[in-house]
């Protein structure tokens, strides 16, 4: 997948994003920009608003990675835009500038 392709994602209401093998951003939508408060390329989870949960974040990035299997998950995020928010999630391996990359979309989860 090229970033002119992923331009179709960039204003959906649903978080779409991209990691390299080091976890960091390589693409991310309007609405991950949104929920951090910040443009996420070029940084990791442990450099954004959630920095608390970021460990659990790329332990399901990790773990997808490495079994090549697309993954569906929830996770939680602390202190995003929306404060504590949980969020619907799948996280699957594609090719990104050559090189394979974690890619994921999600929407947050309404709390009751």
């Amino acid at each position: 997948m090229t970033r002119e392709q992923l331009e179709a994602f960039r204003h959906v209401p649903f978080l779409v994003w991209v990691k390299d093998a080091e976890w960091r951003y390589l693409w991310g939508n309007d609405k991950i920009a949104e929920l951090a408060g910040e443009d996420v390329v070029g940084k990791l989870d442990g450099e954004l608003v959630w920095k608390e949960t970021a460990g659990a974040l790329v332990a399901h990035d990790k773990a997808v990675f490495s079994s090549g299997t697309a993954g569906y998950m929830h996770e939680r995020v602390e202190e995003s835009l929306y404060g504590n928010a949980s969020l619907s999630v799948c996280k699957w391996v594609e090719e990104f500038d050559g090189k394979p990359c974690v890619f994921g979309i999600s929407f947050i989860i309404p709390e009751a």
